[in-house]
């Protein structure tokens, strides 16, 4: 019985180290230049994703110019930054292999989810406004140019 319970206890050690192993392959394909794909909503403009030693450096620009600029830790540490000249604060962490980025300005909070998708060509950006409610939408993002292993659509 002792001799089951072993085997059976290094099984699952090895499925949950695969597992992991996965979701830490995935998160690396967030790094790289995202955009809206053609025909989607462009209010979002372009994402710039760094990871650096558990800290993720966001890049976020529209039609030029630069809206914000930050890096943040990966633990859900509160970040102070400055979005479109207003202040707010960051939180983000993974769920799995999704970046999860909780953002208050003022009054308002949002809830934002980045995840690759496919052999890693798309980036699902999932907005979820918190405070105050609304409409959940998710836009899909190919890589701008080639970076960190993506190819451009």
């Amino acid at each position: 019985m002792l001799f089951r319970l072993t085997i059976l206890g290094s099984i699952l050690c090895l499925a949950a180290a695969n597992v992991l192993a996965d979701e830490t392959a995935d998160r690396g394909k967030l790094a790289g230049k995202w955009q809206p794909k053609a025909g989607e909503k462009n209010d979002y403009g372009t994402w710039t994703l760094e990871e650096d030693n558990g800290s993720i450096r966001v890049t976020e620009e529209s039609n030029g110019q630069k809206i914000a600029e930050y890096e943040c830790n990966t633990m859900g540490r509160e970040c102070n930054i400055k979005e479109a000249g207003h202040a707010a604060k960051v939180s983000m962490w993974y769920n799995g292999p999704k970046l999860v980025e909780m953002r208050i300005r003022g009054s308002e909070v949002v809830k934002r989810l980045f995840h690759v998708t496919g052999d890693g060509d798309m980036l699902e950006l999932e907005v979820i406004p918190i405070e105050p409610g609304g409409q959940s939408e998710v836009i899909h993002m190919s890589c701008l140019r080639e970076e960190a292993g993506h190819k451009p659509q």
